[in-house]
C-alpha cells in the first residue's frame, strides 16, 4: 500500500517537471505527506496539463458524506476498473501524483522500521492515481484522489507486498489518455501493459515519521 510520501520541491519544479502549466497557488515542500491532506496532482485538460491541489483519500461522486475518503487511499491496479468507488473515477479521471519519494514500514525484531523508498535514477516521480469530484450537501465541491497500488518490484520486496504504481517516463502520457478504446480486453491490456518503474531503493529514516502532523526535512535523514 502507500499510506505516506513525500513530495519536497516547489511548484514551480512540479510543473516545470510534468510539463504544466505554472499554478497560481504557492507549494511548501511535504516531507510527511498523509491522507486527508491537501497535495498537488497533475490532470489533462483540453490537452494542457494543470497542477491542481486534491484531497487524499478519494470520495466517489455518489458518497453520502465525506469520511469515505479515509478508507480509499490506495485502488489496486488489478481491480480498479470493476469497484463501485474507483470505475467511473478510472474510466474519466486518470492523473499523475507527484512524489520524490514514499515511507513504507519494515519489520525488524518486532518492531516497524519506518523506510524512505526513492528512485535511483529521478528525482521526481509519479504515481498512477485517480481522482473524483463530490459535492457536499451544502454544496461544496471537494476534489480527491486516490494512489494505485501494484505488486512491488525486486528491490524492494523484502519491505511490504504491495507498492504504489510509479509509472516510468513513457508511460505518464499513456496513462492520462488511457487506451484507444474501453472495451474489456483493451482494458484488461491497457492495465497489464503498465510496467512498474523498478529502479528504486530503501534507507531507513526516524521513527518521527510515524506522527503525521510532524513535517521537516530531518524526516528525510538516513538513520543508522
Amino acid at each position: 500500500m502507500c499510506g505516506r510520501y513525500t513530495i519536497t520541491v516547489d511548484a514551480d519544479s512540479i510543473a516545470w517537471r510534468f510539463g504544466a502549466e505554472r499554478p497560481e497557488f504557492e507549494f511548501e515542500p511535504v516531507y510527511n505527506a498523509a491522507p486527508t491532506q491537501s497535495l498537488p496532482v497533475i490532470i489533462e485538460t483540453e490537452s494542457q496539463r494543470q497542477v491542481v491541489m486534491m484531497r487524499w483519500g478519494l470520495i466517489p461522486f455518489w458518497s453520502k458524506d465525506m469520511s469515505i475518503g479515509n478508507k480509499l487511499i490506495n485502488a489496486r491496479v488489478e481491480t480498479v476498473h470493476q469497484k463501485p468507488a474507483f470505475k467511473k473515477a478510472f474510466y474519466q479521471s486518470r492523473c499523475l501524483i507527484p512524489a520524490d519519494g514514499y515511507y513504507e514500514w519494515l519489520k525488524v525484531n518486532g518492531r516497524k522500521q519506518p523506510m524512505r523508498i526513492i528512485s535511483t535514477q529521478q528525482n521526481i516521480f509519479s504515481f498512477a492515481g485517480i481522482w473524483d469530484r463530490w459535492v457536499s450537501p451544502e454544496g461544496t465541491a471537494i476534489h480527491s484522489f486516490s494512489i494505485l497500488t501494484t505488486p512491488p518490484v525486486d528491490s524492494i520486496r523484502h519491505i511490504h507486498n504491495r507498492m504504489p504504481l510509479i509509472l516510468p517516463l513513457d508511460q505518464e502520457d499513456d496513462w492520462l489518455k488511457g487506451p484507444p478504446e474501453w472495451s474489456p480486453q483493451a482494458v484488461q491490456h491497457f492495465l497489464s501493459s503498465i510496467i512498474p518503474f523498478s529502479a528504486l531503493k530503501a534507507y531507513s529514516v526516524s521513527t518521527r515519521v510515524n506522527n503525521p502532523q510532524i513535517n521537516d526535512p530531518s524526516l528525510i535523514t538516513a538513520v543508522e
